[in-house]
């Protein structure tokens, strides 16, 4: 916690919170419900935009657009080449279009992928995986795909990195003025009912996914746009307000000196399917990503150091096997976050054009 502290100001971490907590509320709104002034907010803001701390994602909301299938992937390298070599040939292989988040260190890779049906996954994948064979980056396993039906899933925490930095920030919410704004809890993908974009909402749509720091005037006068500012205002509240796309603002962990990204796959007993208290249990406030359906659980975890993730760990691990109800033991796959490569990072451009 102290190197977080050193870090950022007091104030710069209230503000970072809240946005990350309230990405739809501008200055003045978060001033009230951080009990700071306007200013301080902007001020803060600014100089945490000039240090890069955080990323701005407008996420579309792609199973009311024709998507089923959200997949969670990841590979071994092959181990005979050098960690140089091992990077190179990653850093060269393209992303496939399904792909929004694609990373990876010196031995293995990690994507989450989004499809419109199983027919488009797997020739995705194969394509994938067949030019990762013919590179030698992989020889022997082939990769691990972990497959959700969004409309059939639960997606508790889709990137929403609140908790973790309330934990880490050491913010007591009950000092702050939630009364201030509307709170309503956070849904992802929900609500299933398909919607069809004209050409001009499509248009809108697209340039909010690809260049999520424009502002509205800036939108409104791209080339593949040309509409005046208040229409393209009114477009993006209606896209926020309906559930068709969600602001995220992502944290940069590395400058924050988080350590570890951990990655866990549960798969339960078929006499014990997924309960609310196997969730409650699996979840904790350094989760970042949780998606579940029946008998499947995916987690996403940060940690500062190793000893924060080994005392989450055994936390899970003392429930699950008390309750004897793990059809797969899992096996948690740790990222040194200052050693990954992004290859493709919460980059929705290419998913956006083929609503």
């Amino acid at each position: 916690m102290a190197a977080i502290q050193k870090t950022l100001s007091h104030n710069e971490e209230l503000v970072l919170y809240g946005m990350v907590r309230f990405p739809n509320r501008n200055d003045r709104e978060l001033a009230e419900v951080l009990k700071i002034k306007d200013s301080t907010v902007n001020y803060c803001r600014n100089q945490l935009e000039k240090r890069k701390m955080f990323q701005v994602v407008y996420v579309p909301i792609l199973n009311r657009l024709g998507f089923e299938i959200l997949s969670i992937n990841f590979a071994e390298y092959n181990l005979k080449l050098t960690p140089a070599k091992r990077m190179n040939i990653m850093a060269k292989i393209k992303s496939s279009n399904d792909i929004f988040l694609r990373l990876g260190e010196a031995e293995k890779e990690f994507s989450i992928s989004f499809n419109k049906n199983y027919t488009e996954f797997i020739s995705n994948t194969h394509e994938r995986t067949e030019i990762m064979g013919k590179l030698k980056l992989i020889t022997k396993a082939l990769p691990e795909n972990v497959t959700f039906s969004i409309n059939s899933s639960k997606v508790l925490n889709f990137f929403d990195y609140s908790y973790l930095l309330q934990k880490n920030f050491n913010i007591d919410i009950n000092q702050l003025n939630f009364d201030a704004i509307e709170d309503s809890p956070v849904s992802y993908f929900d609500n299933s009912e398909l919607v069809n974009l004209s050409e001009n909402d499509k248009a809108v749509f697209v340039a909010l996914v690809d260049f999520p720091d424009k502002s509205i005037k800036e939108i409104s006068e791209l080339e593949t746009v040309k509409l005046n500012r208040h229409t393209v205002s009114k477009l993006r509240e209606r896209y926020l307000s309906e559930g068709l796309m969600r602001k995220v603002i992502i944290p940069n962990l590395v400058l924050l000196d988080y350590d570890l990204l951990v990655y866990y796959h549960f798969r339960f007993l078929p006499n014990s399917p997924i309960t609310p208290e196997i969730v409650d249990n699996l979840n904790s406030s350094s989760t970042v990503l949780l998606f579940h359906n029946k008998y499947d659980a995916v987690l996403l975890s940060a940690f500062q150091n190793y000893s924060e993730y080994k005392e989450d760990k055994v936390a899970k691990y003392t429930f699950l096997n008390s309750h004897d109800i793990l059809g797969k033991s899992p096996n948690p796959r740790k990222y040194v976050l200052n050693q990954i490569k992004y290859l493709r990072k919460f980059d929705f451009k290419l998913l956006s054009r083929k609503i």
